[in-house]
């Protein structure tokens, strides 16, 4: 997982360290619709990067997750 969503999951979303398994599904780690908000929110405001709530309810794993932001980040 990158640094980025790492650092935002943990130090924003205050999710355990511990949970954050690629395989993990979202809720598995703790993302809740309201984390789901708050993460589209802050990867905009601070990796400029447009992701919505659906393409983040779209990502079934931790690990999809990722590869979204980093789809997301090289269509820049």
């Amino acid at each position: 997982m990158n640094r980025d969503l790492a650092t935002i999951l943990t130090g924003d979303l205050k999710l355990s360290e511990q949970d954050l398994i690629p395989g993990a599904t979202l809720e598995d780690a703790g993302v809740d619709s309201l984390a789901i908000v708050e993460l589209s929110i802050l990867l905009g405001e601070r990796l400029g990067l447009d992701v919505s709530e659906a393409d983040i309810k779209g990502a079934a794993t931790l690990d999809q997750l990722d590869q979204l932001i980093q789809r997301k980040r090289n269509e820049r």
